[in-house]
């Protein structure tokens, strides 16, 4: 038997080697590894299946996979690549897949993509990230709890609705964004929400490129799966890849009611900009024949009106105030406000 990790919580030896975890499947139950000759003693025995999960910013597990026997030769640079386009592949009774998720920080509310490349055959199941996936980490808490495992297909079955569980909490939570911010524009509070609402559609942008899912290829390997799928395993894919796709649809819905609450907020900002200019222009129309009235009687010319009469100033106020009022209510009596 090969070598068995005695702590299971113990990654930093692993993450040096490139090695995030992995298990050794017998009998159902996983058993975890640590380091490439206890994986490269699992890959060799004929007991169970084995599962690596790799970290791809380390040299040691590009290198690995760039040789690694159990995974097709022409499949090998996907493994590795930096892609990031969600879809699912049939190759040569193997399966390949590139699936989105969300990584793994101790800050819960953090949006920050990752995405995780699977490999899955008959005994092997491969897969790589290059930051920390959430999903991975809560599937390999479960194993270690005792989740059983059927076999390699039922443990790719079980990652890709893990996966899309994921992105779904994620969708939610934009779409409760977008009610509070939604909450705020029917209370006329839109400067307050215009910077939430930009940073909910640039989240919604990213995440929308990252799962455009070819549904078709995605079905068809439903509907024709490889070899080691039985029936049960087939189905729980199928499901698997309807939830991934229903969440697109739930994320198209949300980027469209996004671009309806930017419109709104506009529309808002742009109402309010014309009863500022409509103020502005109400007051300048009262006060520019005011400002005639004072303009003429401010002149420092010989023979002006009121110059020996004491009371000329309370006259001009008044005057002031008579064509001030003219002006107003002439507004008023052409609708202008």
């Amino acid at each position: 038997m090969v070598e068995l990790a005695r702590n299971p919580f113990v990654e930093l030896p692993e993450r040096r080697d490139g090695i995030v975890f992995a298990y050794q499947f017998v009998d159902g139950k996983g058993q975890r590894l640590l380091g490439w000759p206890a994986v490269e003693a699992a890959l060799r025995s004929d007991d169970g299946f084995v599962w690596a999960h790799l970290d791809l910013s380390v040299r040691r597990a590009r290198d690995w996979l760039a040789q690694a026997a159990v995974i097709p030769e022409d499949l090998r640079p996907e493994m590795g690549a930096s892609d990031v386009r969600t879809r699912l592949e049939q190759h040569r009774g193997t399966l390949f897949g590139v699936f989105t998720d969300m990584q793994y920080d101790i800050d819960p509310d953090l949006t920050e993509i990752s995405t995780v490349r699977i490999f899955g055959a008959e005994r092997v199941v491969v897969s790589a990230r290059r930051h920390p996936s959430r999903s991975m980490d809560r599937l390999r808490r479960e194993i270690h709890g005792g989740m059983t495992l059927r076999g390699a297909a039922d443990l790719v079955s079980t990652m890709l609705a893990y996966l899309a569980e994921t992105v779904e909490m994620a969708v939610v939570e934009l779409i409760v964004s977008l009610d509070e911010i939604e909450d705020r524009l029917l209370e006329g509070r839109s400067s307050s929400a215009r910077e939430d609402l930009g940073a909910v559609r640039r989240f919604a942008v990213r995440l929308h490129r990252h799962l455009a899912l070819n549904r078709r290829a995605a079905f068809q390997v439903c509907a024709r799966p490889p070899a080691f799928f039985d029936e049960e395993d087939g189905v729980d894919l199928r499901e698997a890849v309807e939830q991934l796709g229903a969440v697109v649809d739930d994320l198209a819905s949300a980027q469209e009611r996004a671009k309806l609450l930017y419109e709104e907020m506009a529309a808002q900002q742009a109402e309010q900009a014309n009863r500022n200019l409509l103020i502005l222009s109400v007051l300048t129309a009262v006060f520019l024949p005011m400002t005639l009235v004072t303009g003429v009687f401010g002149m420092n010319v010989a023979g002006l009106p009121g110059l020996e009469d004491v009371h000329a100033f309370w006259w001009t106020m008044l005057g002031m105030g008579v064509v001030g009022l003219v002006a107003f209510l002439g507004l008023r009596r052409l609708n202008i406000f």
